[in-house]
């Protein structure tokens, strides 16, 4: 996986990288610097203009460094200036005084110098932005708001330094005004913001430069882990030639009621093409027939119903005893009968979990009941569920995804998928994992059950919590991507249960 750091991270390993192994801070500037400029020329049709704005720290340091480097090939370059120059201290300084010694134009950003800036960057071929990079902690405020307003207005290609200004590098939120780049050019590793939403939409592509900080300084310090192929495929259970299906778990759904019969099939179905050896439903006695019709290789088995169709949970203990794995929630309503069959469960299964849907809702704001289970047990939300379960603000849970995934597996010890664009898994402590497969197709009615499905499948053949989630969720993603091509809308829910195994096929296959 790809490690991933925020603000301290990144700091600590520039710390270590320069104090305890002795490399000049100016050397990774200059690594750090060549990196965009390279990134500049690529996409450069001529010898300019360029435009870039710097700021007084390490970031409008870099940006003077690509002035220089660029003046030296050749390209007209303008650099305007967000801070005076005697508040620049350090490298910034150095880069600063070297600039002017390659004759670089250097221009300070004021009131009165608006108009000749706004031309400025409408005249450039390409627009580098170093105002802030990943040590800003704050929404921007005073003119440096106005000059992002006039880099975004400019309609122009931008290429930031680092990260966009404005964003914080530990937080996928946008506080405040922030730079809309076309690239980004990162060093070391990617930061929080280039991965989660939505401030990885205002980084455009991300290219990662390798500056000379070593790699066990970064992997030390990430906060997250970008979930590639190799991990997947080394989480999925191997089926050895003589396997037969006890090898591969029995996995009980508990979802469906009358009505909502279809939120159980597709997890079932889900489930059966993820590779459990066997899946059983347990559904309210009016849902049976139609799970039967539409999953034939799943068993059915009726739990009492009370007079509003939802499951009572009498006899369920009688089913647990030959289940590897569970899943509650899908279809399965919120009424006494559902209420009393999710207590149950907590109180009768010690085995691994996941819990979806109507399940999460009938826990909320009582995660502290899942503290102590003995098996894995994986919840998974989206924004609105995540939201009950802490009893924050649908907004908050939206702005901060990582932060809300991140207190209510510390409040549960539960290991939390936070559904959304860019999936995270958290467990109470350690990096999280953040999904990079999927799309806007998966905003469909069901593909939340297909989701829970092939979670559990995993669950059931032994994978552990974590891993389960991850690998749930990439192949989801993908599967989606592949039905893209047929569905370039909406992916159906039903459709995109029939892709997991082509997900899973190609992924084996390339690994």
């Amino acid at each position: 996986m790809i490690p991933v750091l925020d603000r301290s991270g990144m700091r600590e390993a520039d710390r270590i990288t320069i104090e305890e192994l002795g490399v000049p801070s100016l050397a990774l500037m200059e690594l750090a610097a060549s990196a965009v400029t390279e990134v500049v020329a690529e996409r450069l049709s001529a010898a300019g203009p360029v435009a870039i704005v710097c700021g007084a720290g390490n970031n409008g340091a870099d940006g003077l460094a690509v002035a220089r480097q660029l003046r030296a090939r050749g390209v007209t370059v303008e650099v305007w200036l967000t801070s005076a120059e005697k508040s620049m201290r350090g490298d910034a300084a150095r880069q600063l005084e070297l600039a002017r010694s390659f004759a670089v134009p250097i221009r300070a950003v004021r009131a009165a110098a608006a108009a000749a800036l706004d031309a400025s960057l409408a005249g450039a071929d390409l627009v580098v932005d170093a105002i802030f990079g990943t040590g800003l902690d704050r929404a921007l405020e005073g003119d440096v708001v106005e000059v992002v307003r006039a880099i975004n207005r400019c309609g122009r290609p931008v290429v930031a330094v680092d990260l966009p200004s404005g964003l914080d590098g530990s937080s996928g939120g946008i506080a405040g005004e922030a730079v809309d780049a076309a690239v980004t050019v990162t060093f070391a590793a990617p930061k929080v913001a280039h991965v989660l939403p939505p401030a990885c939409f205002r980084c455009g592509e991300v290219a990662v430069a390798d500056i000379g900080i070593p790699l066990w300084a970064i992997e030390a310090r990430s906060v997250l882990g970008l979930t590639e192929e190799v991990d997947v495929a080394g989480w999925l259970p191997r089926r050895p030639v003589d396997a037969h299906k006890g090898h591969f778990g029995h996995l009980l759904i508990v979802a469906g009621r009358v009505g909502r019969a279809g939120a159980a099939s597709l997890a079932a179905r889900a489930a059966v093409r993820s590779g459990a050896g066997l899946v059983t439903v347990a559904t309210a006695a009016g849902a049976v027939t139609p799970i039967q019709a539409q999953v034939p290789e799943a068993m059915v088995d009726p739990l009492p119903e009370g007079h509003d169709g939802e499951v009572t949970g009498e006899g369920l203990v009688a089913l647990l005893g030959k289940a590897t794995a569970l899943a509650v929630g899908p279809g399965m309503g919120l009424g006494e009968g559902p209420r009393l069959l999710l207590a149950t469960v907590l109180e009768s299964w010690p085995g691994p979990l996941l819990l979806d849907a109507d399940a999460l809702t009938l826990l909320a704001g009582r995660l502290g009941s899942l503290v102590g289970r003995s098996g894995p047990t994986v919840l998974t939300p989206h924004p609105g569920e995540l939201a009950r379960l802490l009893g924050w603000e649908t907004e908050r849970v939206v702005a901060d995804r990582l932060a809300a995934a991140r207190a209510a597996a510390a409040e549960s010890g539960a290991c939390v998928l936070a559904k959304g664009p860019r999936t995270i898994v958290v467990e109470a402590v350690g990096p999280g994992l953040v999904n990079p497969t999927g799309g806007p197709g998966l905003a469909s009615g069901g593909s939340g059950d297909v989701l829970a499905g092939t979670i559990a499948a995993l669950l059931a053949q032994g994978v552990p919590g974590r891993e389960a989630a991850a690998a749930g969720a990439w192949l989801h993603g993908r599967a989606a991507e592949l039905a893209a091509a047929s569905y370039p809308g909406a992916v159906p829910a039903g459709a995109l249960a029939e892709y997991l195994p082509a997900a899973e096929a190609e992924l084996r296959e390339e690994s």
